[in-house]
């Protein structure tokens, strides 16, 4: 620990360790045991693997790779961090860098020339810590360069056990903001972390004031809201729940003297940027945003948090409101609890659930899948999606579903089926005379006139009778050495088949139906989760000690009074009654059915009302740029799926006539042929969505 702790003074000026730091770390470097680490937001967990990080030595090894007919080093030394936040790594590679520490990011905003840099800096063992994006793991070359690295600490914010094994990664540090001691429990299960490897902090902060508001309108929280900003004394953050309620807000708080940036996911990437900027180096400035603002946010004196609308858990609570006052300043969050505001929140809880009919097509497909000669099973999953109208957070949780549950599959590194060669030495490449070499040359075709070339890997695999993986292979080793610039695209989700899928109709509608109640009780625990947010804050506790009870920290706050929050200034808990939901009215159904001609599924009638978008909504033009979406919005969300269900089972569940425009011919076809097939094999390939021949609107 002596190193850790000279790294720690002599690189980032720190002259101690502060709460769990430093014996999180020597588990790390003492003990050679993975560990977990759950410290609230800003609570400095970045420093747990950057200082191991410049701790663990160098020393190379040397290995022979048959299929690139290179020698290539093996290292050890390397960090890699495994972060969703673009913002997040470059400020802290900056900071690195500006303390002289040889650290990069690999991310999709980078040119080619700076990739090709850092992918030699890992090669060569000079690279200390490397940060990308989950979705790097998908890239079989980056995986194929981190073969030739020894990785010597995996820092990780999500799961990816699968990752740490099939690279023999030593040591694993798992970190996060806000865990419940359940979800601690299966992490630790995932990445075989014993009791004492698990490091926290407690979540209360006593510099900030967690205050609860009660406001039925948005003309009310203005009211209320305009007074708090003006007179702030740093910059504040406004939450709301929907991208148009930014825009909305900002144009009210407008007349008052409030000139707020907007910020949510919707905006074009160089324009979040500029906003993040701003706000980054403002004293005062004021943001209006969805929960995509503020992650990877390290900004010390945000004064102001404030929940115009209510979070959806209290973990989100937490981490949003764990932004304010990172300098130790006193800072105030306000949250508004509003009866208007419930309906919105619990149908987004409920607006993920695919139609039964759906799951039961989908898993169809998996089951019958013909496995590689390896054993494997591959899928488009962006295709699926659009084909059976399941979003890709539940697909993959589907996935997860038939691994952990059933043990049919598991999941191992992605593919890209189809690459963007350009030449960089056209001699290298065009004389390479290895079979692969010949093989891509024979089966790329040329794209442009600057010389690039495409090819799909799976199909050339297949028509010459090679390895794909040998293909996929050869080509990182020419992006490697420099001989070609290379870009993948399409990636397919791959799996080992464990065990034979169940394939008669029963047994998968058996499996449908299990994962659809499944689905159903995700809602419910959504909603529970929600429940729990309105519970916190009108109990008759402080808010301070609910919310560190919540995540199993009940002697955090001294006395079990912060002094602070709206119940210790008051004494007395929030009145706050939840109204009756909004009617279903008659008319606006009818406007959706008139305009939607869907019938086999009332949910997706439901989702484009209340404005909760899907793969097949977007298809058929029924999502955000039509003007019954989201039309109500306030309306109970399962109220809708009744409403709609009545309509759908007078016609029988039958759509009707869809319109599929192609450029050549416009082609119709009625729902009501796919219920006249018996078996739900005869109804899956006349449906055709298997094999794609069918399309509900237009996918193009």
């Amino acid at each position: 620990m002596e190193k850790a702790r000279e790294v720690l003074k002599d690189v980032f000026g720190f002259q101690s360790f502060r709460l769990s730091q430093e014996k999180a770390i020597s588990r790390l470097i003492v003990d050679n045991e993975n560990a977990l680490v759950v410290f609230p937001t800003g609570g400095g967990k970045s420093l747990v693997y950057q200082v191991p990080g410049l701790c663990l030595d160098v020393s190379l090894q040397i290995t022979f790779h048959v299929c690139s007919f290179i020698y290539s080093p093996i290292y050890q030394g390397l960090t890699l961090v495994i972060s969703p936040l673009i913002a997040l790594m470059k400020d802290q590679v900056d900071s690195l860098v500006s303390r002289g520490v040889n650290a990069a990011s690999l991310d999709s905003t980078q040119p080619p020339e700076r990739s090709k840099w850092i992918k030699a800096e890992v090669l060569a063992g000079k690279m200390k810590i490397l940060y990308v994006a989950p979705e790097r793991l998908n890239n079989e070359g980056f995986v194929n360069m981190m073969t030739q690295v020894k990785i010597s600490l995996l820092a990780v914010d999500e799961a990816h056990s699968r990752f740490a094994v099939e690279l023999d990664v030593e040591r694993v540090l798992c970190l996060t903001a806000t865990a419940t001691p359940s979800v601690s429990a299966d992490i630790c299960s995932s990445f075989l972390i014993a009791k004492e490897g698990v490091f926290s902090t407690p979540v209360f902060r006593p510099n900030l004031s967690l205050r609860i508001e009660v406001a039925e309108t948005l003309d009310e929280k203005i009211d209320r809201v305009v007074p708090l900003l003006k007179t702030r004394t740093g910059p504040s953050i406004i939450y709301v729940t929907l991208q148009k309620q930014t825009e909305e807000v900002a144009n009210y708080l407008m007349p008052h003297g409030i000139d707020a940036m907007v910020y949510h996911a919707g905006l074009p990437s160089d324009r979040r940027e500029k906003i993040q900027t701003a706000f980054m180096e403002s004293k005062d400035g004021v943001v209006v945003c969805t929960i995509a603002f503020g992650m990877g946010i390290d900004k010390a004196d945000i004064r102001q948090v404030i929940h115009l609308y209510m979070p959806k858990s209290l973990e989100n609570y937490s981490q949003e409101v764990g932004r304010a006052g990172r300098d130790g300043v006193t800072s105030t969050c306000v949250m508004f609890l509003s009866s208007l505001d419930i309906p919105t929140l619990e149908g987004f809880c409920r607006g993920d659930t695919c139609s039964k009919q759906d799951l039961e097509l989908w898993l169809q497909e998996v089951a019958t899948k013909v496995p590689a000669p390896d054993g494997t099973l591959d899928f488009n999953h962006y295709k699926q999606g659009k084909d059976y109208d399941i979003r890709a957070n539940v697909l993959g949780l589907c996935y997860a579903h038939l691994e952990l549950d059933h043990g049919y599959i598991r999941a191992i590194t992605p593919f890209y089926s189809f690459y963007e060669i350009t030449p960089l030495n056209s001699s290298r490449i065009f004389s390479d005379n290895s079979q692969i070499g010949k093989v891509i040359r024979t089966y790329w075709r040329r794209k442009s006139a600057t010389g690039k070339h495409e090819i799909d890997i799976v199909d050339a695999a297949s028509r010459a009778g090679v390895d794909r993986a040998d293909m996929a292979r050869h080509i990182s080793n020419w992006e490697l050495d420099g001989s070609a610039e290379v870009k993948a695209s399409q990636v397919r989700a791959r799996y080992t088949l464990l065990k034979p899928f169940e394939k008669t109709a029963a047994s998968i509608r058996a499996l449908a139906d299990e994962m659809h109640t499944r689905m159903l009780k995700q809602e419910e625990d959504s909603v529970k989760k929600l429940r729990q947010v309105i519970a916190f804050a009108i109990d008759d506790d402080c808010l301070a000690h609910n919310l560190a009870k919540h995540f199993g920290n009940e002697d955090a706050v001294p006395n079990d009074m912060c002094g602070s929050c709206t119940f210790c200034t008051t004494g007395q808990s929030v009145e706050f009654t939840l109204k009756s939901p909004t009617v279903v009215h008659p008319k606006q159904i009818q406007a959706v059915l008139d305009a939607c001609p869907i019938r086999d599924d009332p949910r997706l009638l439901a989702r484009m009302a209340f404005g909760v978008t899907s793969p097949r909504l977007t298809a058929n033009k029924w999502s955000t740029s039509h003007t019954l979406f989201g039309s109500m919005v306030n309306v109970d969300f399962g109220h809708l799926v009744q409403a709609f269900d009545a309509e759908c089972k007078k016609v029988g569940y039958q759509s009707l006539e869809v319109t599929t425009a192609t450029p050549s011919s416009s082609k119709k076809r009625s729902q009501s042929q796919i219920s006249s097939n018996n078996s739900n094999t005869n109804r899956f390939n006349n449906r055709g969505r298997g094999d794609s021949k069918y399309k509900r609107g237009r996918w193009n």
